[in-house]
């Protein structure tokens, strides 16, 4: 079990957490069982909506790392640009995965810089188009904390009884062998779910979706 000798200061989770104390996320969830929270995270729009994504899409100094995705399969095409050039591709349930997208946009390198007293920490952006989903079952090295800021996702999420090894796409293959019980979520615009790492998640999109995903190496590991 980890110890905290002092909470860290977390403004943004504080936030989030809405009726949890965040003493009691730190010491009853953190890196042991999922937590979610409903419209706690409607000021998380000004962080990622369309206007910001589109921002990030264009940026060049680095240019944004963007996965082309569609029903659990990464597809060999150009990564949209653009909010003008994603709406095409929504219109062919294809969405995008932007990784390390703090490094693209000043408004999601705030959201980052919130959450580095916990760790090593990185935001990812999933815009999904109703209907479908992006990635199928898999895991993360990393503590998961979603902000669902448009549309809405049911979230599937089960603890990792079967795969030990760090997360990769052969070892997302065990999935078939787990017998673990499987939780959900509905998460509409205003939502928050936290993963802890190494659990199994996936997501089923209603509605057109913008959501933001904070992954965090914590500095503090339970035993």
């Amino acid at each position: 079990m980890s110890t905290h000798a002092s909470a860290p200061q977390l403004p943004l989770l504080r936030e989030w957490l809405g009726p949890i104390a965040l003493d009691e996320f730190l010491a009853e969830h953190l890196q042991r069982t999922p937590i979610a929270q409903p419209g706690t995270t409607h000021g998380a729009r000004a962080f990622c909506d369309w206007s910001v994504l589109d921002e990030a899409l264009a940026a060049t100094d680095p240019t944004p790392d963007v996965l082309v995705v569609a029903r659990n399969r990464l597809l060999p095409i150009a990564a949209p640009r653009s909010y003008a050039e994603l709406r095409p591709l929504f219109a062919h349930g294809i969405g995008l995965c932007m990784r390390r997208a703090e490094r693209s946009h000043p408004q999601l390198e705030r959201v980052a810089s919130a959450f580095r007293a916990l760790g090593e920490t990185h935001v990812q952006i999933f815009a999904t188009p109703g209907g479908t989903h992006g990635f199928g079952w898999h895991y993360d090295d990393e503590d998961v904390f979603l902000v669902q800021t448009l549309g809405a996702k049911e979230y599937f999420f089960r603890p990792n009884t079967v795969a030990r090894e760090p997360a990769t796409a052969a070892s997302f293959r065990k999935f078939p062998r787990e017998s673990s019980p499987v939780y959900s979520a509905r998460l509409v615009a205003g939502d928050f779910l936290y993963v802890p790492a190494r659990w199994w998640h996936m997501a089923l999109c209603e509605q057109d979706a913008l959501s933001m995903s904070i992954g965090v190496l914590p500095t503090h590991r339970c035993r």
